[in-house]
């Protein structure tokens, strides 16, 4: 499966969600969003199957819940998300949920069959990429290439010569359309997307043609990606072209994102403004009360620390204390599936926040120069996106609380001032740090011990921020250790890629928990 990222600035800072897991929460959410269109979000069954790492953890990390959520028409922030099955079974929905193995399918692949209220069966087969981004490459029998951020058309036509065929939709839908169209002998496939939402009207023409068999619209379950461009395709080309442009890398990042989205600059600010907002609340919200994690394994950890710094007890300086504080809060936030910013996923959601609102905080920087920050992040991670994965099933955790640490670091340097060599040499710094880290969460649950490399993601964050300001260079470039990160990735056995087969989650004391949570759940 040729899988290209297409990240935007609010897929790697974003989305706003409910925990716990970006790839096999809201990734799959959104799946079933796609879905569920099919059916009009009211099927009579759903079948889930699941491929590869979500096998062994998509109970864990409410995987099936998010799928069935979708299809039912909830969003990634819809707090009913959790009770999405039993709701669905209230509504005489019959659920079923298992596995499959697929050959040379992407690690987090998921397979959906309804039946609708017609009682006509329908299909999708996608993946959850990393970051809440999905790929959809099988809708029934069309075949296709859907990121639920445009409008698609698919159909079928009696027609089979593709140049008469598309001269027919130009004339409806206008020239910029693009058209895919394979002949079966009996009729021809098609599909249709284009630079803008599709109206009605043109589906109604569509229809009235003479030689159409039947036609569906997959809406898009994300905000309309207008361009569907990529961002530079290296840390370097973005320098130079800020240099030659004599604009900063932040405003470089808001231009790309006006012209994709067709947003007034305003507007996207105003939304990064919002998921800093959210970022700060979910910080209150693990402090004000002992959230109940899905794994039930430990709870209050945030609040333990609260009254650590409390009583004066700070090993490392009370500036750092507030650091794991924060990670610490965010992420049991996450863990008992509350609201929550992915960044560049939900598994690693308290690493820039902890580590850049904290130092904020500290240094007293402003708002909307914090909010600046986060566009270079956001930056980083889509060069990122273009080259490896953010999915801890593709690679590892160093795909995580990797590259979130390195985006903290490079914000963090941003606000303080720092210049681009500076802000690029702590990203490269904090990236190598952390190479190599697996994923290897106890019983598949976002709590043990991704909470805890949260914290470590900070803490690490703010030490190469503070390396790259006094002039310490990382020697290695980012672009290439981007690439490192991509190369360690592939190496990383299989069975330590969210796949519960070693590592932390294969100690005895992880397998008894393991044992533990399925029970109380099975019963």
């Amino acid at each position: 499966m040729d899988i290209v990222n297409n990240f935007d600035v609010f897929d790697i800072v974003g989305p706003i969600m409910v925990g716990p897991s970006s790839s096999h929460t809201a990734g799959a959410v959104r799946i079933g969003l796609v879905a569920g269109q099919l059916c009009d979000y009211n099927p009579k069954e759903i079948t889930v199957l699941f491929h590869g790492s979500l096998k062994s953890t998509y109970s864990f990390h409410k995987t099936d819940v998010a799928v069935v959520a979708g299809i039912l028409g909830m969003k990634v922030d819809d707090e009913q998300l959790k009770d999405a099955i039993q709701l669905a079974e209230k509504k005489g929905v019959k659920v079923t949920i298992d596995t499959v193995e697929i050959e040379e399918a992407h690690p987090s692949t998921i397979l959906i069959y309804m039946i609708d209220h017609n009682d006509k069966k329908q299909y999708v087969r996608a993946a959850t990429i990393g970051g809440g981004n999905i790929y959809v490459e099988e809708i029934n029998e069309y075949k296709v290439n859907l990121d639920g951020k445009q409008d698609y058309l698919l159909g079928r036509t009696t027609i089979k010569d593709a140049s008469t065929f598309k001269e027919m939709v130009k004339k409806i839908a206008g020239e910029n359309v693009k058209l895919l169209f394979k002949n079966t002998g009996e009729y021809a496939i098609f599909s249709i997307t284009c630079k803008k939402t599709i109206d009605q009207d043109v589906i109604k023409k569509l229809r009235k043609i003479p030689s159409t068999l039947d036609i569906h619209l997959i809406k898009a379950i994300m905000p309309v990606n207008i361009a569907n461009k990529q961002f530079f395709k290296s840390c370097s080309e973005w320098v130079e072209e800020s240099k030659k442009r004599k604009a900063s890398m932040h405003d470089l990042v808001i231009d790309f994102e006006c012209k994709n989205s067709g947003r007034e600059r305003i507007q996207v600010i105003e939304q990064m403004k919002q998921n800093y907002m959210v970022m700060k609340k979910s910080i209150e919200d693990g402090l004000q009360k002992e959230n109940i994690l899905l794994g039930n394994i430990f709870s209050g950890n945030a609040k333990k620390m609260e009254e650590y710094i409390k009583n004066g007890k700070s090993i490392c300086g009370i500036n750092i204390s507030k650091v794991v504080r924060n990670a610490l809060a965010i992420m049991e936030v996450n863990g008992s599936m509350g609201k929550i910013v992915a960044c560049p996923t939900a598994g690693s959601a308290g690493t820039v926040p902890a580590a850049l609102i904290t130092v904020a905080e500290c240094n007293k920087i402003p708002e909307e120069k914090v909010v600046e920050g986060l566009f270079v992040g956001a930056g980083l991670g889509m060069i990122i996106t273009q080259k490896t994965s953010i999915s801890g099933s593709v690679c590892g955790c160093q795909g995580e609380c990797g590259c979130a640490s390195a985006m903290a670091a490079a914000m963090i340097t941003q606000i303080l001032d720092g210049n681009d060599t500076q802000i690029l040499s702590a990203f490269s710094l904090a990236l190598g740090n952390i190479l190599g880290l697996v994923c290897d969460p106890v019983a598949g649950m976002v709590e043990i011990p991704c909470i805890q490399r949260n914290t470590m993601g900070a803490v690490n964050a703010i030490i190469c921020a503070e390396m790259a300001l006094a002039g310490i260079d990382s020697v290695i470039p980012a672009d290439e250790m981007i690439g490192a990160l991509d190369e360690v990735g592939k190496l990383m056995d299989i069975s330590l890629k969210d796949t519960l087969g070693a590592g932390i989650s294969n100690t005895p004391t992880a397998r008894a928990i393991e044992k533990k949570i399925f029970h109380s759940k099975s019963i």
